[in-house]
């Protein structure tokens, strides 16, 4: 049995104790028609660590990188392993010797020393959350002025669809990106498979608001798991309500409270985007992004 084999026994066999990002299902979706691999730490017979990447190469030159619509990879350490599980993850990961190697950590992962000892370049990013899911009014009491207007406004305006087929909204989405004169970045069959397998598992939800006419004028996926939620994809139509999209994220909120214990916007360092989120009431949360590069020349090339 190889590691993935036994990495897929795992994330069976522990649940929804494995983070989202990190199961095995989710990183068969999302490095579909690429190449993924796992870092396997063991005590006594026992999987006690697990890193999955994205990795690959070009022009002859290995690189890790991050998949799209996935906030972290890893590592997965197992609640009382021992202390050197974590240093010993990253240190195989280092001694690959990739040209490149690009990740991100789960919120929950800490000790930036145990990164740094294992030759990582450790570097401090932020994303906005929600820490604990309440009835709806509660949170809104938190939230700015404008953002309890926006609901007020848009409530008789749209109606909205918990089951929006996830090609609806890949279209929506690249039809925002064809208006702004831009190209979107992530490929629409990407978007609807992805979306698609989470929904299917029930580790997903498409959501869109539609107006009387039963157009949807705006739509957002998240993905969940028993711990948090994740707002990975929001879209909005032409003819849209001013404000749709918080109104919408309001109600999907209000949708997830029941099923999950946090909701992450993923995102918010970029100017203006963030002070969007706090408005809602969101805190901001420090999560730390790791990288190794080899080849200098690559790295400016990749922004590291």
């Amino acid at each position: 049995m190889n590691d993935k084999e036994k990495y897929r026994q795992l994330c069976e066999a522990e649940g929804s104790g494995i983070p989202l990002f990190q199961q095995w299902w989710w990183m068969e979706s999302v490095c579909r028609g690429k190449q993924w691999d796992v870092i396997l730490v063991e005590r006594d017979g026992r999987v006690c660590g697990a890193l999955p990447f994205l990795c690959g190469s070009r022009l002859g030159l290995r690189y890790v990188l991050q998949p799209q619509l996935t906030m972290f990879t890893g590592p997965w350490v197992a609640a009382g392993a021992d202390d050197g599980v974590l240093g010993e993850l990253m240190g195989r990961m280092a001694a690959r010797r990739d040209a490149v190697a690009l990740l991100r950590c789960a919120p929950s992962i800490t000790g930036e020393d145990v990164f740094v000892r294992a030759g990582w370049h450790v570097e401090q990013r932020y994303t906005w959350r929600f820490d604990s899911l309440r009835a709806l009014p509660q949170m809104m009491a938190d939230a700015s002025q404008l953002r309890r207007r926006d609901f007020a406004r848009n409530a008789g305006l749209l109606t909205v669809d918990y089951s929006v087929p996830p090609a609806e909204l890949a279209a929506l989405h690249e039809g925002q990106y064809r208006r702004q004169g831009r190209r979107d970045a992530v490929d629409a069959a990407f978007m609807a498979r992805v979306a698609a397998a989470a929904v299917e598992r029930g580790n997903g939800v498409v959501a869109g608001a539609r107006d009387a006419a039963g157009m949807l004028q705006a739509a957002v996926f998240v993905a969940y798991d028993a711990d948090c939620a994740y707002l990975l994809l929001l879209a909005r139509g032409a003819g849209a309500p001013r404000n749709a999209m918080a109104y919408l994220i309001w109600r999907t909120v209000e949708w997830l409270t029941p099923r999950t214990r946090m909701f992450d916007f993923e995102g918010g360092a970029e100017p203006g985007v963030g002070e969007y989120y706090r408005s809602f009431g969101a805190g901001q949360v420090p999560y730390m992004q790791v990288t190794r590069c080899r080849l200098p020349l690559v790295g400016k090339i990749l922004g590291l």
